[in-house]
């Protein structure tokens, strides 16, 4: 049962920026909605349901859960009028609900790929055609989308992420009165919700009436001919592409000069909102203080163009790596190619689920008819669902001392960094285990972050001894409550193992068979690269009938 008060909206600290991409959203619904990002736990949810709440019930504001089934989000035939009283009758879906409201979607990344295209369409052409048991349909769906994800879990498709109107990053507050805040007032509020909200009624009043009015006053808004320009000077310094970027930045600074009861746009004003709108379509994204700093004198000047590093957490790697590695490193998707990058074997399997019927609204049609024709009973049947599973891969490094002699470890660090950037729509998991010392540790556990598994690799170091015997056992305890078939193991190594046992690389061979025998997939890649080589680590792979590669391979 819903609860009957919500945390208020006004009263949400430290959260500035996403409330106002939700209030400038909300006089402006063709703006397209908000992605907010950003660490667990930092109010996103409870931001966008406030808001549901100051604005009241005429305001639809549906929930789309991740799980949800196709007959649930378009619509369907509801059977037990069609079955009890011989008429046809459509139960809208979660898409037509709402309609001239706001969608909001919890892990929106974590949304599969069928549901994101109904999406798309949905928002692109203003509504869809229901088609069910012989039924066509138009519903109108011209809705606000909202979305709360976190990186870490994975990430959006380009064409989704675009749809976005806005995005924002959420980070946990640093400052010490604000978190004593932040943690007494959620205390204050789950032991008296009502008393708690009723502090903040004048304020959230207060606040949906600037909102009503700045509605009104929107089309009064005057946009100079300066500002045009400056919009247009803005995406283009970005490499944007298409012209959403242009008219997003314009329609939401409109929003903010009507929120805050001005006639006029300013260059100050759009200077506030360009982060929310370019930041997750710029391909390298420059804050516009930035660039006037780089060139104040004349804005019509074209920049310069020069290299600079990567935005938006994309690692600096490439700019600290030898010549020879960095010239296949480039951050863009790579064609069918072995060179530079490992080969990932990410088909995704799928595998049936059962879930109880309130998680699940897709009614199996046949199976229900039968069951009423068979009993004289009506009972609803429901489809099973299927999930995705994702590929689990592991990086086994040997960060040993013998991997500096060549710089074997700059070589490797590149050939990780590519591969794991050659992937961004795949939902794939990434691990890191490391040597350490003589003995071996999990430097990162699975992730979906890119950004961390690139800082993880960034930062190796080497030293100590090559102890594999250790490592491949702690890679077994990495993984060990993980489905076996799911992994593939990549081993960095010269192979010159020389700890853990009086014949160590005997030790590191059994225990390989012992406990990492069932995965999908090994691959050794050799990282010796000196004139003379001793081959240890092809003789490895001999010996565990194991894929091979040399690092010059790469």
């Amino acid at each position: 049962m819903k609860p009957k008060y919500s945390y208020p909206f006004t009263a949400i600290p430290a959260q500035e920026e996403l409330k106002l991409c939700l209030i400038l959203n909300l006089i402006d619904p063709s703006i397209g909605g908000v992605l907010a990002t950003g660490d667990k736990g930092t109010a996103k949810t409870t931001a966008v349901r406030g808001l549901s709440q100051l604005m009241g019930n005429d305001f639809p504001f549906i929930n789309l859960p991740i799980g949800a089934t196709e007959d649930r989000v378009l619509g369907s035939i509801n059977l037990e009028a069609l079955i009890n009283q011989k008429i046809t009758i459509i139960d809208k879906g979660l898409l037509a609900q709402s309609h001239q409201g706001f969608l909001y979607i919890d892990e929106v990344n974590l949304l599969n790929d069928y549901l994101m295209d109904v999406l798309l369409d949905a928002s692109a052409s203003g509504g869809y055609y229901l088609e069910r048991e012989g039924i066509s349909q138009w519903m109108d769906s011209r809705f606000c989308l909202v979305g709360t994800m976190n990186p870490e879990e994975g990430a959006l498709r380009p064409q989704l992420l675009d749809r976005f109107g806005l995005s924002v990053h959420i980070r946990t507050p640093k400052d010490i009165k604000i978190r004593s805040q932040i943690a007494m007032q959620r205390l204050t509020f789950d032991s008296d919700p009502k008393s708690f909200y009723n502090e903040f009624q004048e304020e959230e009043k207060a606040e949906k009436g600037r909102i009503i009015e700045a509605r009104k006053n929107l089309k009064n808004i005057n946009i100079p001919e300066i500002v045009l320009e400056y919009c247009a000077r803005l995406t283009l310094d970005n490499q944007v592409e298409g012209m959403r970027a242009d008219i997003l930045l314009l329609k939401t600074t409109k929003a903010y000069a009507a929120y805050y009861n001005q006639k006029e746009i300013t260059i100050e004003m759009v200077d506030i909102i360009a982060p929310f709108v370019l930041q997750h379509r710029a391909k390298e994204y420059t804050p516009p203080s930035d660039k006037n700093e780089e060139n104040p004198s004349d804005m019509n000047t074209e920049g310069s163009q020069e290299e600079m590093p990567p935005q938006n957490g994309q690692s600096d790697i490439l700019f600290q790596l030898p010549k020879e590695v960095q010239q296949g490193l480039k951050f863009s998707v790579p064609k069918a190619t072995k060179k530079q990058e490992i080969s990932l074997d990410i088909q995704q399997k799928r595998e049936i689920v059962s879930y109880p019927a309130e998680r699940i609204s897709e009614i199996s049609v046949v199976r229900t008819v039968k069951k009423y024709l068979s009993t004289g009973k009506f009972e609803k049947i429901y489809k099973r669902a299927t999930k995705k599973t994702v590929a689990k891969i592991v990086f086994l490094i040997d960060t040993s001392a013998s991997m500096a002699i060549d710089h074997q470890v700059a070589y490797l660090k590149g050939i990780i960094e590519k591969t794991i950037t050659s992937y961004p729509l795949k939902k794939i998991e990434y691990a890191i285990v490391g040597l350490h010392h003589t003995t071996a540790k999990v430097l990162q556990e699975f992730t979906f972050d890119i950004k961390k598994i690139s800082e993880i690799n960034y930062q190796l170091k080497v030293g100590g001894k090559t102890n594999l015997g250790a490592a491949f056992f702690t890679v077994y305890e990495l993984i060990r409550s993980v489905r076996m078939e799911m992994i593939q193991l990549f081993v960095f190594t010269d192979g010159k193992i020389n700890t853990g046992a009086e014949n160590s690389f005997e030790y590191a061979v059994r225990t390989y068979k012992q406990y990492l025998s069932r995965i999908s997939k090994t691959t050794i890649i050799d990282t010796e690269i000196s004139f003379v080589k001793l081959g240890k680590a092809k003789q490895l792979a001999q010996q565990l009938k194991l894929e091979y590669s040399m690092i010059s391979d790469f």
